[in-house]
């Protein structure tokens, strides 16, 4: 970041609203409605993910990316959603309630 605030460098995001979609080895599969968005960290051994329904954030997550694997990190979850965590698989599920 310059001493003026602008960020430089570029940053990749993913907006998706399909009902799968794969992170790294993750698989997250949403309810219809719910939108996701990833990526945008300056660091790459990090990737911030936050589930959406319209503009109210309903869970953010973190991916920790190593050298033979991918780790979860659910940060915050909303009250209106059920989260399911499948870590031997690697799939989240999320539906409303």
């Amino acid at each position: 970041m310059s001493e003026n605030g602008i960020l430089l460098g570029k940053r990749q995001f993913l907006y998706a609203k399909g009902q799968k979609i794969s992170l790294g080895d993750w698989t997250f599969s949403l309810s219809p409605g719910l939108t996701l968005i990833a990526g945008g960290s300056a660091d790459p051994v990090h990737t911030l993910v936050c589930l959406y329904k319209g503009s109210e954030k309903l869970a953010q997550f973190r991916l920790i990316h190593r050298k033979t694997e991918t780790q979860l990190t659910v940060q915050a979850v909303s009250s209106d959603i059920l989260l399911e965590v499948a870590a031997c698989a690697h799939h989240v599920m999320i539906t409303e309630k």
